[in-house]
């Protein structure tokens, strides 16, 4: 595969969007409680934890961020350096498939369109698809697209219900102890692919990469911080009985000429949604890549995109997989084991390696 290059503003900008479209999704069953305010400071804590968990990727790819980890693991590891990049490709699917599956669990829940929620989902995903074949830049520029239109719409619907905020309906911090905080840290840090994202994908990335990685951090504190103050001060213990809040919120909020907000909302979903599965999917070609040492063969594109739909499918209609692919503990393991245990291994496997060259 051709490395081609895009700038570290738009990589993180991407992963802004990835982010944002899904925690928008946050509700009181996920967050383990009723008292929103706690779950700034939760957002606050998994944004310094990131610094700590992003550290064995910045370990493992060097100062020249020549190589992904799936590369290095290969080069490294031998035959069983094979695992590290099929491990990958795995969490991109169940990323991918469980970022999609939310989405349509809102469309049959929430909205009710009159056709085929299954039917928009694979529509979706069948642009992200092309996205991901088009290549890296065409998806980092189209993300870039979206980042703005999602600003320009969040902020529309921001300004409208601030009209609504109460003060009355703030509830003091820690109410009710930190376990709410403590569960909101971990959903957080497990509804974040930027750990992945970056083991996979940064070689390919030029610039200024560690100001990136905090700009994004910072920028992503500021946006969820502002959200969840909005939902508490607007929506009060109200926000607390709905699936999604969010959405609740834009549908309350109304402009003369556009009225409800609620399809500004829906839309922004849709183009954030995007753009996470198109980067999923290019992130699989780099891992196929790795594992294959040679360009990967398109019908493993397409199958990829084809598990994910699955996935989202069969975890949209069945409880029991929403329990269990949805579980906020699980995700987060995921997100452990692919941000930081992955790297670390590598990381490790690289030093051994260099030891035993210089003996």
């Amino acid at each position: 595969m051709s490395h081609t290059k895009i700038s570290s503003a738009q990589f993180f900008v991407a992963m802004f969007v990835s982010r944002v479209v899904v925690t928008i999704a946050l509700n009181a069953h996920y967050t383990g409680g009723e008292n929103l305010l706690d779950n700034i400071i939760s957002n606050l804590l998994a944004m310094a934890l990131s610094l700590l968990i992003a550290l064995p990727i910045w370990l493992a790819l060097g100062r020249e961020h020549s190589a992904s980890v799936p590369e290095l693991a290969m080069s490294s590891l031998g035959r069983a350096g094979g695992l590290i990049p099929l491990c990958y490709g795995l969490y991109f699917v169940l990323a991918g498939g469980t970022s999609l599956a939310l989405f349509q669990i809102f469309l049959m829940d929430t909205v009710n369109p009159g056709f085929s929620a299954a039917l928009v989902v694979t529509a979706l995903l069948a642009v992200a698809l092309y996205g991901a074949v088009r290549g890296l830049e065409t998806v980092a520029r189209c993300a870039v697209c979206v980042f703005a239109a999602l600003l320009l719409g969040c902020g529309l619907v921001f300004a409208m219900a601030s009209a609504r905020f109460q003060w009355g309906n703030l509830e003091p911090l820690f109410y009710n102890g930190f376990g709410q905080t403590r569960q909101g840290v971990t959903l957080f840090l497990a509804r974040t692919s930027l750990f992945a994202d970056m083991a996979v994908l940064l070689p390919q990335v030029k610039g200024r990469k560690k100001l990136g990685f905090v700009g994004w951090m910072l920028g992503t504190a500021l946006f969820m911080g502002s959200l969840i103050f909005l939902l508490a001060g607007c929506l009060g213990r109200y926000a607390y009985t709905q699936n999604f809040p969010v959405y609740v919120l834009a549908s309350l909020s109304e402009v003369r000429s556009l009225q409800r907000l609620d399809a500004v909302f829906t839309g922004i979903w849709m183009m954030g949604l995007i753009t996470k599965l198109a980067f999923d999917l290019y992130a699989c070609r780099v891992c196929f890549t790795a594992l294959t040492q040679r360009k990967e063969p398109k019908p493993a594109l397409w199958l990829t995109a084809l598990a994910i739909l699955l996935l989202a499918l069969f975890t949209a209609q069945s409880r029991a997989m929403q329990d269990f692919l949805l579980d906020t503990d699980f995700l987060f393991l995921c997100t452990i084991l692919s941000g930081a245990l992955l790297p670390l291994i590598v990381w490790l496997a690289c030093c051994l390696r260099g030891r035993r060259a210089r003996k």
